[in-house]
């Protein structure tokens, strides 16, 4: 467990995964179940105006995202908690004292315009509770944002400013900031870490629409005949958050993350700590296969850094900036080229397609044949290699 214990804004956790704010963290019974499988934290469902006006979730809210009959991403138009403040500062109480060696986030998302007085007394009464940190979550794509609220804050640097504020002069715990990824994400996050934020939560879900129901034209999800704009999470939005982790441990040399977006197994997780994570956190991956999923990721990750002689996991935060560089930067030369190996090959054709139909026509052959390739006509994009099942293609530098 010392290869994966790890410190994150002064807070010790026995391992670097984190449940994040979301289904699998609606109640202290869930919690407690994720901590005895294993889990290093979790941040609470978010705190949200259950009353006063009351709100609801409607039904259905979620939709899986599927590609080729594989689920590769949830959406959702779930609002935060339906429990009240009162209701969780038991649970935070309750589950610090059963488990204090384990990180417990209290996540607060208020819709509608701030309101100070909120946010002030949730931020007091959680740390009072115990709560190790609190994350503030900027940027939910749905419900609030609708009403100018938490979907518009992390686009607003007076915004920010004022509840980092409130927040601040509240509570002495360590406050984590959930943000999206959008235009302008590095001086946002300049703006919060001046404001007093002790570290950045990458990225929340993406606006989506999973699908249209082509027989009633209905965006999906379907609630009584009506679709809505959803947050889509899950591996299908992996790309987006490891550009948004590199972007901002880039322009903020030292910023504490946590990464969240798409994080399926160990080895997900080790590129978000190679991009600049501390942390991780997970929701689709539990929503699909349960809390158990922790297992392989503290043993994946372990034997990982076991072989390749890291210490910890701090030792290997960061290792892909150096090597993240500007379009015009790259290098040009030398040329290359595909090459295939017959032994390999499946002769499906795949390849002669791509290349004849979206490359540069340097593939000879059909189904049925081993491919060959003509160096002269080769450009050396890759297409080819990427999509060949075999892994019968790969690029080689023409000497």
């Amino acid at each position: 467990m010392s290869l994966l214990s790890t410190t994150f804004t002064g807070i010790t956790l026995v391992n670097p995964f984190l449940l994040s704010s979301a289904p699998p963290t609606s109640n202290r019974a869930m919690i407690s179940r994720a901590f005895d499988a294993g889990w290093g934290g979790a941040v609470i469902k978010s705190l949200s105006q259950v009353e006063n006006p009351p709100q609801s979730n409607v039904r259905p809210r979620i939709e899986a995202v599927k590609h080729n009959g594989k689920i590769i991403g949830f959406v959702d138009i779930e609002l935060g908690t339906m429990r009240s403040l009162d209701d969780w500062l038991h649970d935070i109480h309750a589950l610090k004292k059963d488990y204090p060696d384990r990180a417990l986030v209290a996540s607060m998302l208020y819709g509608g315009a701030p309101v100070e007085a909120q946010w002030r007394e949730a931020a007091a009464s959680c740390t009072e509770a115990g709560a190790d940190a609190l994350e503030l979550n900027f940027s939910c794509p749905h419900g609030g944002s609708e009403s100018g609220g938490v979907g518009s804050i992390a686009q607003s640097p007076e915004a920010i400013r004022r509840i980092i504020g409130w927040v601040r002069a509240a509570s002495k715990a360590p406050i984590w900031v959930k943000m999206p990824a959008m235009p302008g994400l590095p001086e946002a996050v300049k703006v919060c870490l001046a404001a007093g934020a002790s570290a950045i939560s990458l990225i929340n879900s993406v606006h989506a629409v999973p699908g249209i129901d082509i027989d009633t034209f209905t965006p999906l999800p379907s609630v009584g005949g009506k679709g809505s704009t959803s947050g889509l999470g899950g591996p299908a939005i992996k790309p987006i958050a490891l550009h948004a982790v590199l972007q901002t441990a880039q322009a903020s040399p030292g910023v504490p993350i946590t990464g969240i977006g798409g994080v399926s197994d160990w080895h997900d997780a080790v590129e978000f700590f190679l991009a600049g994570a501390g942390l991780v956190q997970l929701c689709s991956e539990v929503m699909l296969h349960g809390y158990g999923v922790i297992d392989g990721l503290c043993r994946g990750l372990g034997d990982y850094l076991q072989k390749r002689g890291f210490a910890s996991v701090d030792e290997i935060r960061g290792l892909a900036l150096p090597n993240l560089a500007l379009h015009n930067d790259l290098r040009r030369e030398p040329r290359m080229v595909a090459v295939n190996d017959p032994l390999k090959c499946r002769r499906c054709g795949m390849c002669f397609t791509a290349c004849k139909d979206a490359g540069y026509q340097a593939i000879n052959g059909s189904r049925g044949e081993a491919s060959r390739v003509d160096a002269l006509l080769c450009d050396g994009c890759g297409l080819c290699v990427q999509i060949c099942p075999a892994g019968s293609l790969s690029l080689r530098e023409v000497v």
